[in-house]
């Protein structure tokens, strides 16, 4: 099996040209960008993500997948404003030639329980999957402690409900989950678009892979 191994490379720099260097340096030839100094790929303008293109492209580097916030308010707070940032996401990742964007399935009320709020969490990708739509990118979800999407029961009813909404699988999130991170690859993996090299100790603490 082939894999292609891509980085979010501001955990590496928050400048562009410390990015570009650290992808370099490490031999990758592509990111999930998520922020260039300091400011999230979904806020930024059409001139910057022009610049960040420009640059990569220079450099022989491309975007995989733009990790942008989007799923990860409450659900219970307006969806309206949320729509707006998902617009301007979906065109800074056109500028920047990406394929994929990660998205979340937005936080659940404690007090709540999920079956109150599956309804809303579906409608809501739904409206990001028709937004999305005439740009061609493929909308990737990704499991997190706190959201809908926490389980990966709950992912695989996501991606069931969904099919075009494909699922990024996060180990070390799963473990912060209360879940086995193995069952729960099991459970989901013919929906997996893409992973992350990540993980995390029984009691949550995020470590070295492997550690």
């Amino acid at each position: 099996m082939e894999f292609v191994i891509s980085a979010f490379s501001d955990e590496a720099s928050a400048s562009l040209s410390g990015q570009i260097e650290a992808l370099k340096r490490n031999r990758l030839a592509g990111m999930e960008i998520r922020a260039i100094d300091g400011e999230n790929i979904s806020a930024i303008s059409r001139q910057k993500a022009g610049q960040i293109r420009a640059a990569l492209d220079e450099q022989g580097l491309s975007v995989w997948s733009v990790g942008s916030p989007i799923g990860k308010i409450s659900v219970l707070d307006p969806f309206e404003p949320h729509v707006e940032l998902f617009r301007r996401t979906l065109e800074n990742g056109a500028l920047l030639g990406a394929e994929n964007i990660r998205i979340f399935s937005f936080y659940i009320p404690k007090e709540g329980a999920l079956t109150a709020f599956r309804n809303e969490v579906l409608d809501r990708l739904a409206r990001l999957l028709e937004l999305a739509s005439p740009y061609g990118f493929t909308l990737c979800h990704e499991n997190e402690k706190g959201i809908y999407g926490q389980s990966a029961e709950c992912c695989l009813e996501i991606a069931q409900a969904l099919p075009d909404i494909r699922l990024v699988y996060d180990p070390a999130n799963f473990i912060q989950a209360g879940q086995d991170a193995l069952a729960a690859w099991r459970l989901v993996k013919g929906h997996v678009k893409y992973l992350h090299i990540k993980d995390a100790r029984p009691d949550g603490k995020v470590v070295p892979a492997g550690a």
